[in-house]
């Protein structure tokens, strides 16, 4: 089993909060990507990533790749802000607040905590491959493909190899690369199954093209050897 490195085991949950700031209910490789950078924008970092470093000599910073995944959303290719699940049930005419009081009022408040904490300590979820507080992951290959160039280079799992996974992931279309398992999990959380790679489109709005970023990463990584 491939180790991960502290740099690289932060970047999903960086990359869900980047999630969260968009309103958007599942984990992505553009949230990975943001997530990435933001470990290397990190005023105090987890050391030194050369992965953001990478991308930021490319033109890939932060705020340019907010700004694109932003008009991404505007031109239809990434999903709107998604509404959470209490101003879902709002809209059904259901009050969160309304019902959380009733539920106290009619059972107490220890059986509420009680039934509150098994919730939240259970060790499995209903949602599969939902490893961040059940927050759906659809970006599963990333991870498979990172974990293996780690290990074909005998290396801990680092930013760098995360980058190797989004790229290679990338390289082909949605309709080739999903299993019938995550076109399911893509068609209920509303995301696209078909067209190009949102990292495809990222890299390719500022000139760049992703075997040519590819090459610049395994390049780095061969200076390990």
């Amino acid at each position: 089993m491939v180790q991960t490195t502290e740099q690289a085991g932060v970047v999903p949950h960086l990359g869900r909060m980047e999630a969260e700031r968009l309103q958007h209910r599942y984990l992505g490789p553009e949230h990975l990507l943001l997530g990435l950078l933001s470990e290397g924008d990190d005023p105090i970092p987890h050391g030194d990533n050369r992965a953001a470093h990478l991308l930021r000599r490319h033109g890939l910073d932060l705020a340019t790749v907010q700004a694109e995944i932003d008009r991404l959303i505007a031109a239809g290719v990434l999903p709107s802000p998604q509404p959470s699940d209490a101003e879902l049930l709002a809209s059904l005419g259901i009050d969160l607040d309304t019902v959380d009081r009733h539920i106290k009022d009619s059972f107490g408040w220890k059986a509420y905590y009680d039934a509150a904490q098994w919730v939240r300590l259970r060790s499995t979820h209903a949602v599969p491959h939902a490893p961040l507080g059940g927050t759906p992951l659809v970006c599963w290959r990333v991870l498979r493909l990172a974990a293996e160039e780690a290990a074909i280079r005998d290396h801990q799992l680092g930013p760098e190899h995360l980058l190797v996974g989004l790229l290679r992931d990338a390289q082909e279309p949605l309709e080739t690369a999903l299993d019938t398992h995550d076109r399911r999990l893509r068609g209920l959380l509303g995301l696209r199954d078909r067209g190009p790679h949102p990292i495809k489109l990222l890299v390719e709005a500022r000139g760049l093209t992703l075997e040519g970023l590819l090459g610049a990463v395994l390049d780095e990584l061969d200076q390990d050897r």
